[in-house]
């Protein structure tokens, strides 16, 4: 069953996917929804892998409020980014819902990245694309209107098409961008009647991409 979980989450991983996995690099938990987490299960330093679930990711404000960063869905990880620097990262990870975990520890992880180049390359290109979206959720935190606020949001999680899937109920994407729910139709009333987006059964498609864009630069003045 163990072995099942831990290929699943290969299959899916952006960091492990098509890499030999040394025996026994992994193990196995499982968490209820609401459960807090961290990378070191047991005391020991490690890189958690979610095998099934979601894992909300948030940063303490200095006011004691708790800011939404990222959720972290089949395959995604956590723990990455203090690999090789050992301090710890300012930030909470809470189970948005039942959520199975694929640990490896740190130690391991290193040993198996300096004899396989593949895993080393993809642990690089991850953390590029994790710096990056981090510079635009820094983006979405600073702009100062709700429609600045929806429109990044649209922004960085459009795909191809303009389509942007939502993983979340409209009451969790206004907790996510840290506005009222009321705020929050409003603002989306309001872009809808601008014509740069419309609402589908599974989220939006933005229909006026440079519309949008500028409602995001304008927010941010």
């Amino acid at each position: 069953m163990a072995d099942c979980i831990v290929a699943k989450m290969l299959a899916a991983s952006p960091l492990f996917q098509g890499c030999s996995v040394p025996e026994g690099a992994f193990t196995v938990s499982r968490y209820r929804a609401g459960q807090v987490v961290h990378d070191t299960p047991k005391g020991v330093p490690s890189v958690g892998a979610v095998a099934a679930g979601q894992i909300d990711v948030y940063s303490v404000a200095v006011d004691g409020r708790d800011v939404w960063l990222n959720s972290l869905y089949t395959g995604e990880c956590f723990g990455i980014y203090n690999l090789v620097a050992a301090s710890d990262l300012e930030t909470v990870l809470c189970c948005g819902e039942d959520t199975v975990i694929c640990y490896i520890d740190k130690v391991t992880l290193r040993r198996w990245m300096e004899t396989d180049q593949k895993l080393a390359f993809q642990y690089a290109a991850l953390c590029n694309a994790k710096l990056q979206f981090l510079i635009k959720r820094i983006e979405q935190l600073t702009t100062q209107t709700c429609c600045g606020k929806i429109a990044a949001y649209l922004l960085a999680h459009r795909s191809a098409d303009g389509q942007v899937k939502s993983f979340c109920s409209r009451d969790g994407l206004a907790r996510q961008l840290g506005v009222s729910r009321a705020t929050l139709f409003r603002a989306l009333s309001s872009l809808q009647a601008a014509g740069v987006i419309a609402a589908q059964s599974e989220g939006f498609v933005i229909t006026d991409s440079d519309g949008l864009e500028q409602i995001l630069y304008s927010s941010a003045k």
